[in-house]
């Protein structure tokens, strides 16, 4: 089992921010929106963020968007993933 490194409810918070302003959800959007509501103003690390959105999907805090936009044959990289609040 992995845990969540960022506090669970700023990131929820900084997802349901980036889904609400009509933005993909993603690991990239959210980091940029949890720079700006975090206490400290401070850096997050784009796959550390990807992993804790991960993370919160499987303990049903977070679904899967509808893949939008990618047509290649490889996976969405997993900082692309689209998520929104359950």
């Amino acid at each position: 089992m992995r845990y969540v490194v960022i506090d669970e409810d700023l990131l929820l918070k900084a997802a349901r921010a980036v889904h609400e302003a009509g933005k993909s959800a993603h690991a990239v959007n959210v980091r940029v929106e949890l720079g700006k509501i975090a206490d400290d103003g401070g850096y997050f690390d784009v796959m550390v963020v990807a992993d804790d959105l991960e993370e919160l999907e499987s303990l049903g805090k977070l679904e899967r968007a509808p893949a939008v936009g990618w047509s290649r044959s490889e996976p969405t990289p997993k900082t692309l993933i689209r998520y929104r609040p359950s």
